[in-house]
């Protein structure tokens, strides 16, 4: 081995060991935000054995995405399964991945390196394996990107990302075999993009994206092979099949779908305010990539405001035409700023799905994880272009300097998630205008203190504060009832009647669904007593916004079971809720239940068959023996099969 390869080889390990260092202390940290609902409070996640019925439980554990993120979730329910709730391995495990991710993009860096010193005959100031290696290891100690390396739950989009590089190096080595005619290079690109994006949008669906990146590739660095060529024709068939059809589909089904019906269920935006807020967003993306501010990152940015319209506020025009700017300029100087253009359209590439007609929430930093790479990669071109010796000391200096900066500030921030009350400390004192950290700092001083100390009274304070904030959700209002029920005080009726105006004047989320469940579960439980009056006014009042909402019907059925006489009421609006969601094994359960605590045998044994035919996949198995087995043990207790018809 020359000694050029052993410096390399220790340079490498030595940054690959500044990254491991760096993200070290976050990994004595706890769950946060979406991990509760997602894993820790998903008993859907627990796993009794490794038997292949118990690993398709847990793959099917979440809602989250149409197609349930079964690999990503897999691997948390396994994880659970060995480890419990010890956030440490499932912390390390990202990291892991993370700096897979890191190297396979090392890999394909150093293949487009080679390539453009190849196609443009010029070099960089320093030798094209070692700049891809800088801006591999400057994206994985990149401040933006550690929320998918510690953010449990991120999983999702750290393994999508992983399939989606797996993918884009086999690409790459089945088009340079193909450029060489040999026509098995074709097999590799179909397998490479199919493999590579079937089981990306298995861990997440924003690897559909993957095609579109293979695309880029083909268009800057291979040109699609001679005009008339069969390689030119054999790429553009790919491309047909593989991205074309499917998008125009895609597109063909969203968009009026979208456009028709702009306002978007359980957000306080419509698709129009989405798109403007977002162009201003992507300009906050793009600063903390480059030029990373400690006190802007955050964990949550849900008081990110509004752009109501081009001029509400007057930045939202001039940003959309910033961007616009950018991306024609971007494509104008191909040729002359290959490397640069290339990083920047790589960079927009993703956020042509999470950034436009989708109904998501508005910042999220994740969503720069694989995209963040395109932005380095041409900050790190331009620095270092050989076409300029001037400075060229000072100029490797900065870029090494750059590493060594993002490297020293996602140390810190890694240390500040190394505590989860230091953690809400820190993201409420910096964003005290968020609702979600004001209520994350309360709710964890809740659980750290007794009631009746001086914690726990701020605890309180800082959720009635949080209550208080524009935009919060009825998770505070929440907490103040539940907290209040719990310890037999008097529940203050402006809570009620805040939460009651809340539903009756905005189309709750799901966050708001899972605040009303959990009052109604812990009232069903005998947790805590609530008032049937006031609760029931406030289901009225969100019933009366969207009549059609199953989840809200279904809430309220379950309240007033536990109201007495008002079980019939009940079970109408349980026959309500499956008629709306005859599809749904949940509303299903809730009224075989009630059929069979009622002694509706029949019906209950009727509602069962259709539930069996619902569940083809088997992902209810667990839960229909759970409902065979409660009907027949009513069944022998009762003597037999009840007759009665409700009407």
């Amino acid at each position: 081995m020359s000694t050029r390869s052993y410096s390399f080889n220790f340079v490498a390990f030595a940054l690959l060991a500044l990254a491991v260092l760096v993200y070290w202390p976050g990994l004595t940290g706890g769950y946060v935000f979406d991990d509760f609902p997602n894993l820790v409070n998903n008993d859907r996640t627990i796993l009794d054995d490794l038997t292949l019925p118990e690993l398709w439980q847990g793959a099917m554990a979440t809602d989250s995405g149409p197609l349930k993120r079964p690999i990503a979730m897999l691997s948390l329910s396994v994880e659970r399964y060995f480890f419990g709730l010890d956030p440490g391995p499932m912390k390390f495990t990202n990291l892991v991945i993370h700096l897979v991710n890191a190297f396979v993009l090392f890999l394909l860096a150093r293949l487009i390196l080679t390539r453009f010193e190849q196609q443009q005959g010029r070099p960089f100031l320093i030798a094209a394996p070692m700049l891809a290696l800088l801006v591999s290891v400057a994206w994985a100690v990149s401040p933006i990107n550690l929320t998918a390396v510690l953010f449990v739950i991120q999983r999702m989009e750290s393994l999508a990302t992983l399939f989606m590089l797996l993918g884009l190096l086999g690409y790459w080595r089945g088009r340079d075999r193909l450029a060489q005619g040999q026509r098995q290079g074709l097999r590799w690109m179909w397998g490479s993009l199919v493999l590579g994006g079937g089981f990306g949008v298995l861990a997440k669906e924003s690897a559909v994206m993957l095609p579109l990146y293979a695309l880029l590739l083909e268009w800057m660095f291979f040109g699609f092979g001679r005009k008339g060529s069969a390689e030119r024709g054999a790429v553009l068939r790919l491309y047909g099949l593989l991205l074309v059809i499917p998008a125009v589909m895609g597109l063909a089904w969203l968009l009026p779908r979208v456009l028709g019906h702009p306002e978007f269920p359980g957000r306080p935006f419509d698709v129009y305010e989405r798109l403007w807020t977002e162009a201003r967003v992507i300009w906050h993306y793009l600063a903390w990539i480059v030029a990373p501010n400690p006190g802007a990152l955050s964990l949550y940015h849900d008081a990110f405001p509004l752009s109501r319209g081009p001029l509400t506020p007057w930045t939202t025009l001039i940003s959309v035409f910033g961007l616009v700017l950018v991306v024609v300029v971007a494509v104008a100087a191909r040729n002359k700023w290959r490397l640069i253009s290339f990083g920047i359209l790589w960079f927009f590439v993703m956020h042509l799905l999470v950034s436009t007609f989708l109904n998501l929430e508005l910042v999220y930093e994740h969503r720069n994880y694989l995209g963040s790479f395109g932005i380095l990669l041409a900050v790190f071109a331009f620095v270092l272009d050989g076409r300029r010796w001037e400075l060229a000391g000072v100029r490797r200096f900065f870029v090494v300097s750059l590493v060594v900066l993002y490297g020293f500030l996602t140390f810190l921030r890694a240390n500040e998630w190394s505590d989860s009350v230091q953690l809400a400390y820190f993201e409420a004192s910096r964003h005290p205008d968020s609702p979600r950290a004001s209520y994350a700092l309360g709710q964890i001083l809740l659980v750290t203190n007794e009631p009746g100390s001086p914690g726990y009274s701020l605890a309180l304070a800082q959720i009635q504060d949080a209550a208080n904030l524009p935009n919060a959700s009825l998770l505070p209002l929440h907490a103040l009832i539940f907290e209040a029920a719990k310890h037999g005080r008097s529940i203050d009726s402006e809570w009620w009647e805040a939460m009651r105006d809340y539903a009756g004047q905005r189309v709750l989320s799901a966050q708001d669904i899972n605040a009303l469940f959990s009052l109604v579960n812990a009232h069903a439980k005998g947790v805590i007593r609530l008032p049937a009056e006031p609760m029931i006014r406030v289901l009225d009042a969100g019933l009366e916004r969207t009549p059609a909402h199953a989840q809200l019907i279904t809430l309220k059925a379950n309240f007033l079971l536990n109201v007495p006489g008002n079980q019939q009421v009940a079970e109408v609006l349980l026959r309500e809720a499956v008629v709306l969601r005859p599809s749904d094994p949940d509303k299903w359960r809730n009224l075989i239940d009630y059929q069979i605590a009622s002694g509706q045998f029949a019906q209950a044994a009727a509602g069962l068959r259709i539930l069996k035919n619902l569940d083809w996949l088997g992902e209810q198995s667990d839960m229909i023996a759970d409902l065979e087995r409660s009907l027949s043990e009513a069944v022998a207790s009762a003597g037999g099969i009840s007759g009665h018809a409700y009407d």
